[in-house]
Protein backbone atom coordinates (compact mmCIF):
# COMPACT_ATOMS: atom_id res chain seq x y z
CA UNK A 1 0.00 0.00 0.00
CA UNK A 2 3.04 2.28 -0.19
CA UNK A 3 1.61 4.02 -3.31
CA UNK A 4 -1.61 5.06 -1.51
CA UNK A 5 -1.32 8.23 0.58
CA UNK A 6 -2.41 8.08 4.20
CA UNK A 7 -5.60 10.00 4.94
CA UNK A 8 -4.09 11.05 8.28
CA UNK A 9 -2.74 14.60 8.35
CA UNK A 10 -0.90 16.71 10.93
CA UNK A 11 0.72 20.12 11.19
CA UNK A 12 3.60 18.55 13.13
CA UNK A 13 7.04 19.11 11.57
CA UNK A 14 9.04 16.03 12.55
CA UNK A 15 12.33 17.66 11.52
CA UNK A 16 11.98 20.95 13.40
CA UNK A 17 13.74 21.58 16.69
CA UNK A 18 11.71 22.63 19.69
CA UNK A 19 8.55 21.32 21.29
CA UNK A 20 5.38 20.80 19.31
CA UNK A 21 2.09 19.66 20.79
CA UNK A 22 -0.44 18.77 18.12
CA UNK A 23 -2.75 16.08 16.73
CA UNK A 24 -2.95 13.35 14.14
CA UNK A 25 -6.17 14.14 12.28
CA UNK A 26 -7.93 10.92 11.31
CA UNK A 27 -11.00 11.42 9.07
CA UNK A 28 -14.10 9.89 10.68
CA UNK A 29 -17.35 10.38 8.83
CA UNK A 30 -20.38 9.47 10.90
CA UNK A 31 -24.08 10.20 11.10
CA UNK A 32 -23.71 13.29 13.29
CA UNK A 33 -20.51 14.66 11.67
CA UNK A 34 -20.18 14.13 7.93
CA UNK A 35 -16.70 15.68 7.70
CA UNK A 36 -15.65 14.82 11.21
CA UNK A 37 -12.25 13.69 12.49
CA UNK A 38 -10.67 11.96 15.44
CA UNK A 39 -7.80 14.06 16.81
CA UNK A 40 -5.10 11.87 18.36
CA UNK A 41 -2.71 13.93 20.55
CA UNK A 42 0.98 13.70 19.63
CA UNK A 43 3.96 15.58 21.07
CA UNK A 44 7.38 16.03 19.50
CA UNK A 45 10.39 17.20 21.52
CA UNK A 46 13.53 17.66 19.41
CA UNK A 47 16.94 19.19 19.98
CA UNK A 48 19.50 18.64 17.24
CA UNK A 49 21.03 15.32 16.21
CA UNK A 50 20.71 12.24 18.36
CA UNK A 51 18.55 9.15 18.78
CA UNK A 52 14.83 9.10 18.04
CA UNK A 53 12.61 7.26 20.51
CA UNK A 54 8.88 6.73 20.04
CA UNK A 55 6.74 6.16 23.14
CA UNK A 56 3.21 4.84 22.63
CA UNK A 57 0.41 4.16 25.07
CA UNK A 58 -3.28 3.41 24.86
CA UNK A 59 -2.98 0.87 22.07
CA UNK A 60 -5.63 -0.93 24.09
CA UNK A 61 -8.16 1.41 25.64
CA UNK A 62 -8.50 -0.30 29.03
CA UNK A 63 -4.79 0.03 29.88
CA UNK A 64 -3.98 3.25 31.70
CA UNK A 65 -0.36 3.52 32.88
CA UNK A 66 0.87 4.46 29.41
CA UNK A 67 -1.65 7.25 28.73
CA UNK A 68 -1.21 8.82 32.18
CA UNK A 69 2.60 8.71 32.27
CA UNK A 70 3.06 9.74 28.63
CA UNK A 71 0.60 12.61 28.98
CA UNK A 72 2.71 13.80 31.91
CA UNK A 73 5.91 13.31 29.89
CA UNK A 74 4.51 15.39 27.05
CA UNK A 75 3.94 18.26 29.48
CA UNK A 76 7.22 17.91 31.40
CA UNK A 77 9.87 17.22 28.76
CA UNK A 78 11.55 20.29 27.24
CA UNK A 79 13.96 20.49 24.28
CA UNK A 80 16.84 21.89 26.32
CA UNK A 81 16.80 18.75 28.48
CA UNK A 82 17.61 16.37 25.63
CA UNK A 83 19.73 15.72 22.59
CA UNK A 84 17.79 13.98 19.82
CA UNK A 85 14.07 13.46 19.22
CA UNK A 86 11.28 12.06 21.39
CA UNK A 87 7.87 11.31 19.86
CA UNK A 88 5.05 10.78 22.36
CA UNK A 89 1.58 9.39 21.57
CA UNK A 90 -0.15 8.79 24.91
CA UNK A 91 -3.31 7.19 23.42
CA UNK A 92 -2.68 5.81 19.94
CA UNK A 93 -6.08 4.11 19.92
CA UNK A 94 -7.90 7.18 21.17
CA UNK A 95 -11.44 5.91 20.44
CA UNK A 96 -10.77 2.79 22.53
CA UNK A 97 -9.13 4.83 25.31
CA UNK A 98 -12.10 7.19 25.54
CA UNK A 99 -14.45 4.20 25.65
CA UNK A 100 -12.31 2.26 28.16
CA UNK A 101 -12.33 -0.76 25.86
CA UNK A 102 -9.59 -3.00 24.53
CA UNK A 103 -10.93 -2.91 20.98
CA UNK A 104 -11.77 0.15 18.94
CA UNK A 105 -15.47 1.04 19.22
CA UNK A 106 -15.25 2.39 15.66
CA UNK A 107 -14.35 -0.83 13.84
CA UNK A 108 -14.18 -3.49 16.57
CA UNK A 109 -10.52 -4.25 15.82
CA UNK A 110 -7.50 -4.71 18.07
CA UNK A 111 -5.00 -2.07 16.92
CA UNK A 112 -2.10 -4.33 17.86
CA UNK A 113 -3.30 -7.12 15.60
CA UNK A 114 -3.59 -5.18 12.32
CA UNK A 115 -0.03 -4.01 11.58
CA UNK A 116 1.30 -3.02 9.08
CA UNK A 117 -2.19 -1.66 8.46
CA UNK A 118 -3.72 -0.12 5.35
CA UNK A 119 -4.33 3.51 4.32
CA UNK A 120 -7.63 2.45 2.75
CA UNK A 121 -8.76 0.12 5.55
CA UNK A 122 -10.78 0.64 8.70
CA UNK A 123 -9.91 3.17 11.41
CA UNK A 124 -7.50 0.85 13.23
CA UNK A 125 -5.78 -0.16 10.00
CA UNK A 126 -5.38 3.48 8.95
CA UNK A 127 -3.77 4.39 12.30
CA UNK A 128 -1.44 1.36 12.11
CA UNK A 129 -0.43 2.27 8.55
CA UNK A 130 0.44 5.83 9.55
CA UNK A 131 2.58 4.69 12.48
CA UNK A 132 4.22 2.07 10.25
CA UNK A 133 5.10 4.37 7.37
CA UNK A 134 5.44 7.86 8.85
CA UNK A 135 6.97 7.20 12.28
CA UNK A 136 8.73 3.83 12.56
CA UNK A 137 11.35 4.58 9.84
CA UNK A 138 12.49 7.62 11.87
CA UNK A 139 13.01 5.70 15.11
CA UNK A 140 15.99 4.06 16.74
CA UNK A 141 13.77 2.57 19.44
CA UNK A 142 10.06 2.09 20.10
CA UNK A 143 8.62 1.61 23.59
CA UNK A 144 5.00 0.45 23.76
CA UNK A 145 3.43 0.79 27.22
CA UNK A 146 0.70 -1.74 28.04
CA UNK A 147 -1.04 -3.22 31.08
CA UNK A 148 -3.34 -6.17 31.64
CA UNK A 149 -6.46 -4.18 30.91
CA UNK A 150 -9.80 -5.31 32.29
CA UNK A 151 -9.13 -9.04 31.95
CA UNK A 152 -5.57 -9.57 33.29
CA UNK A 153 -3.22 -8.50 36.07
CA UNK A 154 0.57 -8.69 35.77
CA UNK A 155 3.65 -8.43 37.90
CA UNK A 156 4.99 -5.23 36.27
CA UNK A 157 7.46 -6.22 33.56
CA UNK A 158 9.31 -4.94 30.52
CA UNK A 159 9.64 -7.45 27.70
CA UNK A 160 11.37 -8.28 24.44
CA UNK A 161 11.19 -11.17 22.01
CA UNK A 162 13.70 -13.88 21.24
CA UNK A 163 15.52 -12.43 18.21
CA UNK A 164 17.69 -14.05 15.54
CA UNK A 165 19.84 -10.91 15.07
CA UNK A 166 22.61 -11.08 17.68
CA UNK A 167 23.48 -7.37 17.58
CA UNK A 168 19.81 -6.36 17.86
CA UNK A 169 19.37 -8.82 20.73
CA UNK A 170 22.23 -7.21 22.65
CA UNK A 171 20.94 -3.66 22.08
CA UNK A 172 17.40 -4.60 23.06
CA UNK A 173 18.48 -6.59 26.11
CA UNK A 174 20.59 -3.67 27.35
CA UNK A 175 17.58 -1.35 27.02
CA UNK A 176 15.35 -3.88 28.78
CA UNK A 177 17.67 -3.95 31.78
CA UNK A 178 17.94 -0.16 31.79
CA UNK A 179 14.15 0.26 32.10
CA UNK A 180 14.53 -1.55 35.45
CA UNK A 181 11.02 -2.93 35.93
CA UNK A 182 10.64 -5.53 38.68
CA UNK A 183 10.81 -8.20 35.94
CA UNK A 184 12.64 -8.14 32.62
CA UNK A 185 10.99 -10.77 30.43
CA UNK A 186 12.06 -12.54 27.24
CA UNK A 187 8.89 -13.85 25.68
CA UNK A 188 7.56 -16.03 22.91
CA UNK A 189 4.28 -14.54 21.69
CA UNK A 190 1.19 -16.66 21.12
CA UNK A 191 -0.81 -13.84 19.51
CA UNK A 192 0.06 -14.46 15.86
CA UNK A 193 0.90 -11.76 13.33
CA UNK A 194 -0.20 -8.13 13.26
CA UNK A 195 1.78 -6.80 16.23
CA UNK A 196 3.76 -3.57 15.96
CA UNK A 197 6.56 -5.51 17.68
CA UNK A 198 7.36 -7.53 14.58
CA UNK A 199 7.34 -4.50 12.29
CA UNK A 200 9.87 -2.62 14.45
CA UNK A 201 12.10 -5.68 14.84
CA UNK A 202 12.05 -6.34 11.07
CA UNK A 203 13.50 -2.84 10.61
CA UNK A 204 16.40 -3.75 12.91
CA UNK A 205 15.29 -1.36 15.64
CA UNK A 206 14.97 -1.80 19.41
CA UNK A 207 11.46 -2.66 20.53
CA UNK A 208 10.26 -3.02 24.12
CA UNK A 209 6.78 -3.78 25.40
CA UNK A 210 5.82 -3.09 29.00
CA UNK A 211 2.98 -4.77 30.90
CA UNK A 212 2.60 -2.69 34.01
CA UNK A 213 -0.47 -3.65 36.00
CA UNK A 214 -4.02 -4.44 35.02
CA UNK A 215 -7.53 -5.10 36.20
CA UNK A 216 -8.59 -1.84 34.55
CA UNK A 217 -7.08 0.21 37.38
CA UNK A 218 -4.02 2.25 38.35
CA UNK A 219 -1.76 2.17 41.39
CA UNK A 220 0.89 4.54 42.69
CA UNK A 221 3.46 1.74 42.33
CA UNK A 222 2.75 0.91 38.70
CA UNK A 223 2.72 4.60 37.80
CA UNK A 224 6.08 5.08 39.52
CA UNK A 225 7.59 2.07 37.74
CA UNK A 226 6.30 3.36 34.40
CA UNK A 227 7.52 6.92 34.88
CA UNK A 228 10.93 5.85 36.14
CA UNK A 229 11.28 3.31 33.34
CA UNK A 230 10.59 5.92 30.66
CA UNK A 231 13.19 8.30 32.08
CA UNK A 232 15.66 5.45 32.62
CA UNK A 233 15.42 4.63 28.92
CA UNK A 234 15.97 8.22 27.81
CA UNK A 235 19.09 8.25 29.98
CA UNK A 236 20.15 4.84 28.61
CA UNK A 237 20.00 6.16 25.04
CA UNK A 238 22.20 9.11 26.03
CA UNK A 239 19.52 11.71 25.38
CA UNK A 240 19.68 13.83 28.54
CA UNK A 241 21.99 16.82 28.39
CA UNK A 242 21.04 18.25 31.80
CA UNK A 243 20.01 16.67 35.09
CA UNK A 244 16.33 15.98 35.67
CA UNK A 245 14.49 18.00 38.33
CA UNK A 246 13.07 14.73 39.65
CA UNK A 247 15.36 11.86 38.67
CA UNK A 248 14.08 8.26 38.63
CA UNK A 249 14.24 6.57 41.98
CA UNK A 250 16.38 3.46 42.21
CA UNK A 251 14.30 0.30 42.20
CA UNK A 252 15.05 -3.24 43.15
CA UNK A 253 17.22 -5.19 40.74
CA UNK A 254 15.36 -6.27 37.61
CA UNK A 255 14.64 -10.01 37.79
CA UNK A 256 15.44 -11.51 34.38
CA UNK A 257 12.94 -14.14 33.31
CA UNK A 258 11.54 -15.82 30.21
CA UNK A 259 8.35 -17.36 28.83
CA UNK A 260 9.88 -19.68 26.23
CA UNK A 261 6.88 -21.55 24.83
CA UNK A 262 3.06 -21.92 24.99
CA UNK A 263 3.20 -24.41 27.88
CA UNK A 264 3.75 -21.46 30.23
CA UNK A 265 0.28 -20.10 29.40
CA UNK A 266 -2.77 -21.61 31.11
CA UNK A 267 -6.28 -21.34 29.69
CA UNK A 268 -9.75 -22.23 30.92
CA UNK A 269 -11.11 -25.37 29.26
CA UNK A 270 -14.62 -24.87 30.66
CA UNK A 271 -16.70 -21.75 31.42
CA UNK A 272 -17.53 -20.79 34.98
CA UNK A 273 -16.07 -18.94 37.96
CA UNK A 274 -12.34 -19.22 38.54
CA UNK A 275 -11.16 -19.76 42.12
CA UNK A 276 -7.40 -19.08 42.38
CA UNK A 277 -5.18 -21.05 44.74
CA UNK A 278 -2.02 -19.05 44.02
CA UNK A 279 -1.66 -15.26 44.17
CA UNK A 280 0.04 -13.09 41.58
CA UNK A 281 3.83 -13.06 42.00
CA UNK A 282 4.03 -16.30 43.97
CA UNK A 283 6.26 -19.26 43.00
CA UNK A 284 4.67 -22.41 41.59
CA UNK A 285 5.80 -25.94 40.86
CA UNK A 286 4.87 -27.98 37.81
CA UNK A 287 1.74 -29.98 38.62
CA UNK A 288 0.69 -27.64 41.42
CA UNK A 289 -2.94 -26.51 41.24
CA UNK A 290 -3.21 -22.85 40.22
CA UNK A 291 -6.96 -22.90 40.88
CA UNK A 292 -10.22 -24.41 39.72
CA UNK A 293 -13.27 -23.41 37.66
CA UNK A 294 -16.73 -23.80 39.19
CA UNK A 295 -19.84 -24.50 37.09
CA UNK A 296 -22.44 -22.50 39.00
CA UNK A 297 -25.33 -23.94 36.99
CA UNK A 298 -24.45 -27.49 38.07
CA UNK A 299 -23.39 -27.79 41.70
CA UNK A 300 -23.14 -31.59 41.37
CA UNK A 301 -20.29 -31.18 38.92
CA UNK A 302 -16.82 -31.15 40.48
CA UNK A 303 -14.79 -27.98 39.75
CA UNK A 304 -12.37 -28.22 36.82
CA UNK A 305 -8.78 -28.12 38.19
CA UNK A 306 -6.12 -25.98 36.54
CA UNK A 307 -2.57 -27.27 37.13
CA UNK A 308 0.70 -25.48 36.43
CA UNK A 309 2.40 -26.99 33.42
CA UNK A 310 5.78 -25.50 34.36
CA UNK A 311 7.62 -24.36 37.48
CA UNK A 312 8.39 -20.71 37.97
CA UNK A 313 6.74 -17.46 39.07
CA UNK A 314 3.09 -16.60 38.45
CA UNK A 315 3.56 -13.45 36.33
CA UNK A 316 0.00 -12.95 35.14
CA UNK A 317 -3.48 -13.90 36.32
CA UNK A 318 -7.05 -13.52 35.21
CA UNK A 319 -8.67 -10.43 36.78
CA UNK A 320 -12.44 -11.11 36.59
CA UNK A 321 -13.55 -14.31 38.30
CA UNK A 322 -16.03 -15.11 35.53
CA UNK A 323 -14.31 -16.98 32.69
CA UNK A 324 -15.18 -18.44 29.33
CA UNK A 325 -13.59 -21.42 27.63
CA UNK A 326 -10.21 -20.31 26.25
CA UNK A 327 -9.68 -17.35 28.61
CA UNK A 328 -6.13 -16.96 29.92
CA UNK A 329 -6.04 -17.82 33.63
CA UNK A 330 -2.34 -17.58 34.34
CA UNK A 331 1.11 -17.04 32.84
CA UNK A 332 4.20 -18.55 34.46
CA UNK A 333 7.73 -17.30 33.86
CA UNK A 334 11.02 -18.98 34.72
CA UNK A 335 14.31 -17.36 35.65
CA UNK A 336 16.64 -16.59 32.77
CA UNK A 337 20.16 -17.95 32.94
CA UNK A 338 22.51 -14.98 32.63
CA UNK A 339 24.57 -16.48 29.81
CA UNK A 340 21.47 -16.98 27.66
CA UNK A 341 21.28 -13.33 26.57
CA UNK A 342 24.90 -12.19 26.86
Amino acid sequence: MADVESPITTDLDLERDGKQVSYLRVPHSRNDSAWGSILIPITLVRNGPGPTVLFTGGVHGDEYEGPVVLSRLSRELEPEQIQGRVIIIPAVNLPASLAGRRLSPVDGKDLNRVFPGSPSGTMSQIIADYVQRALLPLCDAVVDLHAGGYSLRFVPYISMHYLDDRALTERTFAALKAFNAPVGLIIKETSGQGLIDYEVEAMGKVFLCAELGGGGMLSTETLRITRDGVYNLLAHFGMFCEPLPTPPRPGTACRLMEVPDPSYYHAATVPGVYEPFVDLGEPVEAGQLLGQVHALEDTARAPQPVAAQQSGLLLGVRAPARVERGDCLGVVGRDLLFHQMT
